[in-house]
This record gives C-alpha cells, structure tokens and sequence, in this order.
C-alpha cells in the first residue's frame, strides 16, 4: 500500500485539482546514547535498560571443541537472576536461578523425563551433578554475563555501528578471570602429585552490541584461554543473538514428580 500511495494521491490531484493533504510525519531515526568509558557504566546502564523490557529470545551458535553446536531459546532477566530455557540436539535445558533441570531424549528413570541438580546441596555427589550441566547452558546467560564484565572486565575499545541493519554500540572486552576465579568453576584444575592446583591466570576475548535502548543485541565470548591446551574441549567459543526484548516469556519448573535428582544416578553408578 505504501507503494501506492503516491499513484493515488497524484490521480486524486489530477482529478480534482486540490493539493493534497500533508502525510504523516514519519518517526525520528532510533539513536545510540554515547558508548560507555568503564563497565561498571556499562552494567549499569545494560540492567537498567533490561528492567524496562526484561525478556527476550535467543539463537546462540557455539564451538565446543570441533563440534558446532546451535539451539534457540528464551529467557527472562530480573537484573540480577537470569532463567532461561533452551533446545539442542533434542534435549531442553531449563535454568531457574542456580537450578537446572534437563530433559534428555531418553529419560534416564522410568516416568521421571527430567534430570534436576542444586549447587546448594552441600552433598559432594549434588556438587558434581552441578557442574555436569552443559556449558553451552552458561553461555547466553545474561547474569552470568554481566557479572563477570563487572567484576573481572574492562573495555578494549567502543565504537558505533549496525548490525542486523540496526544501529548498534559495539564494545571489545576483555575478562580476566584471574580476579573472579569463583566465576569460572570449569577452569579449576584439581591438584597434581599433591601440589596445589595451578591458579586461573586466563584472559577471555568478548565482544558485546547494544540496541539503541541499551539492551544486549549480541554477546560473543571465547572462553578458550581458561580450558588447558591438551584438553578435548579446549576450544570453546560463543556467540548469541537477544531479540524480541519484552515479548512475553513464561519459564518454569517441570512438576516435581518428574524430575529424578541427578546426584542419586551419579551415586549409583559410583557405586
């Protein structure tokens, strides 16, 4: 119809001889607010903005190794807790605060489709099942995102341009995981002839775009530095696109009764 508009418009003024009415204004162009000097500006200004519409969806590409992993997904974003929910390979995973609950393709316990872990349980074997949960799980998860930028990053470089044909504030980041190593439990190195495990000492690439409101558009992070260089996983890199910030996203817990404790499994096949 837009495209007609100017045929009908001059068929009318030949018609009638009347000017026609004035268009409608179109809006003003979407600007960039000026990128942000230090991350503690940044993280500010990213949950404040996040606050305003604090949901989104997501595509994330991720190298693990020399496998490419993709999946899609949504999460909600309360400023500090981030709960998400994401498909890959046919398995959900379900975050929820520090809670994780995964539905394999095969359901490990008869009428029970979900695994769920609680890094709260002091239980070594609840410890474990923890830290099984899929790193491709921590990577779009903007809480843990955040927190690290603000408590071990800082700003390479800023400038502005587009992307997806938006404009964007781009930042070049680099975390040092040395000054939050509680951030980065998959670094940890358990010790070796009695000697204490090596500290983390990794300096991790990242790159972050902004939208014009200030909400994340696009997050990427190479967290390759931190893993040993002789391990399978070393390479483990990724990239994820936030869209469709404040559609409605609604994100809960599968029903108690289907959900097996992963620690309880881990248990039994130690046993």
């Amino acid at each position: 119809m837009r495209r007609a508009a100017p045929t009908i418009a001059l068929a009318a003024l030949l018609l009638t001889a009347c000017d026609p009415a004035p268009g409608p204004t179109p809006p003003p162009s979407p600007t960039l607010t000026a990128p942000a000097t230090d991350t503690a500006q940044l993280v500010a200004a990213i949950r404040t903005a996040i606050a305003q519409a604090p949901s989104a969806t997501f595509t994330i590409d991720a190298s693990l190794g020399t496998t490419g992993k993709s999946s899609t997904g949504a999460l909600s974003f309360d400023g500090q807790t981030c709960n998400l929910t994401m498909t890959f390979d046919g398995t959900e995973i379900r975050v929820l605060g520090k809670k994780t609950y995964t539905h394999p393709r095969q359901a490990a316990i008869p009428g029970k489709p979900w695994l769920g872990t609680d890094p709260d349980n002091p239980d070594i074997y609840a410890q474990m099942a923890a830290a099984a949960v899929p790193l491709l799980a921590e990577l779009p998860d903007l809480g843990r995102a955040l927190t690290e930028i603000d408590r071990a990053g800082r700003i390479v470089s800023a400038n502005q341009t587009t992307l997806r044909d938006q404009p964007a504030n781009h930042y070049r980041l680099e975390i040092d995981a040395a000054r939050a190593p509680d951030l980065f439990p998959e670094f940890a190195q358990p010790p070796v002839d009695g000697k204490p495990a090596p500290p983390v000492t990794a300096k991790l690439p990242a790159e972050l775009w902004l939208d014009t409101a200030d909400r994340p558009a696009r997050f990427t992070i190479d967290l390759s530095p931190g893993f040993p260089p002789a391990a399978a996983d070393a390479a483990v890199k990724g990239t994820t696109d936030y869209r469709d910030w404040g559609d409605p996203v609604e994100i809960t817990a599968p029903p108690a009764d289907q959900v097996a404790d992963l620690s309880e499994l881990i248990k039994k096949i130690g046993a």
